[in-house]
């Protein structure tokens, strides 16, 4: 039942109100006239002409027709328009209780008129004035009156059809103007969220203590199940409406808006995040996870942060006031939490990046990189206190030792306890990949860009130790330094009484991307990217680790006190929490992240930028030198080569200098651009060339093939690409199949451009184009790019027959892609590179085209890797504009792009409705390149306007609902 809630009168005026209570009086002494007549109008729902001059010439007769336009541009008035004017809702309750103090009769006689004013207003407004008329006179009106009032109106609200969506609207307008004695009701409240809810919108603020669950009943009332998509991914999840193919579906309770909470599993005391999703909306929610687990591997407690983090630092000592965690979010706020996990306090981001998060041993402070110096907080105090200049930053074991920065500007390593600057033979573009220091600083090591191992003891002698390293720890007594190599072993080095052992532990399934060594120095720790946490017992000497299991994909491991562990990294399970009570758990498969049966998922949808011995003028050496620039062009794949396999029967290893060709460099130099490579995330194919392996010695076993193959995966090559490679007999390509199962995430690619793409599956033991899984085949387009085309001759005949025979070898699956003709002049390439772009699979493209310093050629392989409709959708050629525009529709889930590519070259202008690309009436044409909204005809159509020789790439989404009266 509805039931007032009871307030005191002078908390429920507001500041606007209360002003108004001193201004009418001044007013009504200065002048009376327009007061009074605003009193006359104070009952209705709004005042139009008519109604305006009956109550002048009625209750005020002897006045002029000035009045009206006096009051009409008065302050009293809140909005008018041409025909009608609208009191301000403060103005207007000061306004009816005046009124309510005159006559009775000469009262009545206002509601009179009013009310036949109204008779054929809409039920709403009509609904309004009758509680307004019921507030001006409590003795006289009961609660259930007025409460049968506001349910008659909630009834409206919540019927289905357009008609309740209409009432919403004006119930949204009038019902924050009604008397504050009538919005303490809670009906009056439904009235709004149920309205809120039907439209999409988020209900206003309430001024009134509610009974628990009002607003959620409220919403019930309108709410239907709503089918959403939850997609559970390494990183978090991806919520979809509708559902993505392959996604869980789950119910959530909406009209419009499908309202869901998130929150981490693990970390059960971190605060929810709400996530609204649209119609034809899907969301990315990822997770940054840090997680305590005891000497057992037993977890103790959790932290999570939605949207993910970039760095997060652990202190490694006891913690009494300090704080034990300290998490860099996306956006530049560092969060810091206790020994318990719970938050301490929050250090806010600024305009520029940080990074090089580190903790002080006892968690007092905390110490990043910014704008190329070092910055140090201290905890209890907030106090800042800006170092020098700085790339790399690292806490000693004591505190009042000073902050170890690593920066070229003082010419290498800041050790300040020894009063010393160590000149590594650093330069500006070859950073330091890690740092470790012993906790006297007596030993130091160093890991460099190139992967090159570096220690250095007491006198500051220097040892390289090993080349291709990702990680590295060591005791905090300085005795043994354990370290990772680029193949995934991990090898020890101890130094005693009794001289320097070494150890090697063993291979670890994966590259291991983090190592630590327990406090008491007797345990290793390693994770590398995936759920499990490798632990060796260094005193058992056994090469084979123990393997737990983590509930998310951890990137980061570090030592704590008492043999504890704490392990960063990303994912987990997801709890969904709905306004109706149901939750669901999405847990992602950390078993097996992605089908063993499919290629790596990094290549799907991936653009394969190539370097050719003899036509690009490059080196591995200039390759690594400026892979910054080449991720900075939005390149992520490289195939270098083509490389002569090693066959040669008298000599096993890698690849001699003198079998690899001289444009490329020796193989030290590959070993570089890989580091370099993976370190700005771009991944290495190398092009193996079995020409000669097939034509000069046809007897080689197949053993020396699969040998010379090896060791390229070995050194940490993403795949092979095979050239000239469709005449290996099958038995050998299974054996090549078999290698690469042996390496996790690398991919068989063959090259075959002069046969159809069935032949070319053929060739690779598949009898279906979709069958071909573990390898990538890159067919030409018979009929499409063509060779010697002048440009001159008009861009139209770059597409030899058109584009049909394109269109006709495009495939969605990743397994495809096309390539450019060598014979194509360079702005023929330009444009036929961003008709690549539209197309699905794999693009396979010179590098020198994608570093032509084109910033749309960059956003467009960035909005590849963003839209997966671009990457990974299905195509669709449509006719819906003039011939000389080729039109693409790709769609993947709920995402639908528009490419255009102007085959002519003049600029075309034409018209495209949104309904016609996915049966959407209401929807909108984003232009993804240049981010503006394509304008809209009268009939809602799209005016597309493309320059000659351009192509173009539309998203669809919907348009924004248009407000309604007072929303």
């Amino acid at each position: 039942m509805t039931s007032p809630v009871e307030a005191p009168a002078a908390q429920l005026r507001s500041q606007a109100e209360r002003a108004m209570e001193e201004y009418i009086p001044q007013l009504a002494h200065s002048r009376p006239h327009l007061v009074r007549l605003a009193e006359c109008l104070s009952l209705a729902a709004g005042v139009e002409r008519p109604l305006l001059r009956r109550a002048r010439l009625r209750f005020l007769p002897r006045s002029a027709a000035g009045l009206e336009a006096e009051l009409w541009f008065s302050p009293l008035v809140e909005a008018a328009s041409e025909h009608s004017l609208l009191l301000d809702p403060a103005a207007a309750s000061v306004l009816r209780r005046r009124l309510a103090r005159r006559p009775r009769q000469f009262v009545q006689d206002v509601r009179d008129m009013t009310v036949e004013a109204h008779l054929g207003a809409q039920p709403v407004a009509r609904w309004f004035e009758d509680l307004l008329w019921a507030d001006l006179f409590p003795a006289t009106s009961t609660p259930e009156h007025i409460g049968e009032q506001l349910r008659r109106v909630l009834r409206a609200v919540t019927a289905t059809g357009h008609a309740g969506d209409e009432t919403g609207r004006w119930a949204l307008h009038y019902v924050p103007r009604l008397p504050s004695g009538v919005r303490r009701y809670d009906d009056a409240w439904r009235i709004q969220v149920a309205s809120c809810e039907r439209l999409g919108l988020a209900p206003p603020q309430d001024a009134f203590a509610r009974p628990p669950g009002t607003t959620a009943s409220a919403r019930a009332l309108v709410q239907r199940d709503l089918p959403v998509g939850v997609l559970a991914r390494s990183d978090g999840v991806v919520l979809s409406r509708p559902p993505v193919d392959g996604a869980r579906t789950v119910t959530v309770p909406g009209v419009r808006t499908a309202r869901v909470e998130a929150a981490s599993v693990l970390a059960p005391r971190s605060a929810p995040v709400l996530l609204e999703l649209a119609e034809g909306q899907s969301v990315h929610l990822p997770f940054a996870v840090v997680q305590r687990l005891s000497a057992s591997g037993e977890p103790l407690l959790g932290i999570a942060h939605a949207g993910g983090a970039q760095e997060v630092a652990v202190a490694s000592g006891a913690v009494a006031e300090g704080v034990r965690y300290a998490v860099l979010l996306g956006d530049g706020t560092i969060v810091l939490h206790g020994d318990d996990g719970g938050e301490r306090g929050r250090v806010p981001g600024g305009a520029t990046a940080r990074g090089s998060l580190s903790l002080s041993t006892e968690g007092a402070a905390l110490a990043w990189t910014e704008e190329g110096g070092a910055i140090t907080y201290e905890v209890a105090s907030g106090q800042r206190q800006l170092h020098g200049p700085a790339r790399l930053v690292r806490f000693p074991a004591d505190r009042g030792a000073g902050l170890v920065r690593l920066s070229f500007e003082d010419g290498g390593l800041l050790l300040p306890r020894r009063r010393v600057v160590l000149d590594i033979g650093l330069h500006e573009d070859r950073p330091v990949r890690a740092l470790w220091l012993s906790a006297d600083e007596e030993w130091m090591v160093l890991v460099k860009e190139s992967g090159e191992l570096w220690t250095y003891g007491p006198g500051l002698e220097e040892w390289s130790l090993d080349s291709n390293v990702v990680a590295v720890a060591g005791s905090p007594d300085g005795a043994f330094l354990v370290w990772a190599h680029a193949s995934g072993k991990v090898y020890e080095r101890f130094s005693g009484d009794t001289g320097t052992t070494s150890t090697d532990y063993g291979t670890t399934p994966w590259q291991v991307t983090s190592l630590a060594v327990s406090t008491d120095g007797q345990r290793i720790a390693a994770v590398g990217g995936d759920s499990r946490l490798m632990l060796w017992e260094r005193a058992s000497g056994s090469s084979v680790p123990r393997e737990l299991r983590l509930g998310f994909c951890a990137d980061r491991v570090f030592a704590l006190p008492d043999g504890e562990w704490a392990v960063s990294g990303t994912g987990g399970p997801v709890e969904l929490t709905m306004d109706d009570g149901r939750q669901y758990v999405i847990t992602p498969d950390t078993e097996a992240l992605s089908d063993p049966a499919d290629v790596p998922a990094w290549l799907r949808g991936e653009v394969i930028a190539e370097v050719r011995a003899g036509r690009d003028p490059v080196t591995f050496v200039g390759l690594a030198e400026t892979m910054a620039s080449i991720r900075a062009a939005g390149v992520t794949c490289l195939a270098i080569g083509p490389i002569t396999p090693f066959v040669r029967r008298d000599v096993a290893g890698i690849p001699r200098d003198d079998e690899i060709p001289d444009s490329l460099g020796d193989f030290g130099g590959f070993v570089s651009l890989l580091m370099s490579a993976h370190h700005h995330g771009v991944r290495v194919i190398v092009d193996v060339d079995l020409a000669v392996s097939q034509g000069a010695d046809a007897t080689v076993p197949v053993g020396w093939i699969l040998d010379s193959m090896r060791q390229w995966l070995d050194y940490d090559a993403d795949g092979l690409r095979l050239l000239d490679g469709h005449g290996l007999p099958v038995d050998v390509l299974t054996e090549v199949r078999h290698l690469l199962e042996g390496y996790e995430d690398r991919v068989l690619i063959g090259m075959r451009t002069t046969e159809p793409p069935s032949t070319a599956v053929a060739d690779f033991g598949g009898t279906e184009p979709n069958g071909a899984a573990c390898h990538v085949v890159v067919p030409d387009v018979l009929g499409g790019f063509g060779t010697g085309v002048s440009y001159s001759a008009g861009l139209e005949t770059a597409l030899v027959g058109g584009p049909q025979p394109l269109m006709a070898t495009a495939r969605p699956e990743p397994q495809w892609g096309h390539v450019l003709s060598d014979g194509l002049g360079p702005e023929q390439q330009a444009w036929a590179l961003r008709i690549l772009l539209c197309l699905p699979g794999c693009p396979v493209v010179p590098l020198s085209l994608l570093l032509s310093q084109d910033p749309e050629v960059a956003a467009m392989l960035e909005l590849r890797r963003e839209h997966l409709a671009l990457s990974r959708g299905d195509v669709d050629q449509q006719d819906l504009l003039p011939a000389d525009l080729l039109t693409l529709v790709r769609r993947h889930g709920d995402e639908t792009v528009l490419c255009v590519a102007n085959l002519g070259t003049v600029r075309v202008s034409a018209h495209v409705h949104p309904r016609d690309l996915r049966g959407l009436g209401e929807a909108r044409l984003v232009d993804l390149l240049d981010g503006t909204v394509v304008p809209r005809s009268d009939d809602g159509s799209a005016s597309l306007s493309v320059e000659g020789g351009a192509v173009r790439w539309y998203a669809l989404l919907p348009i924004p609902r248009p407000l309604g009266p007072g929303e």
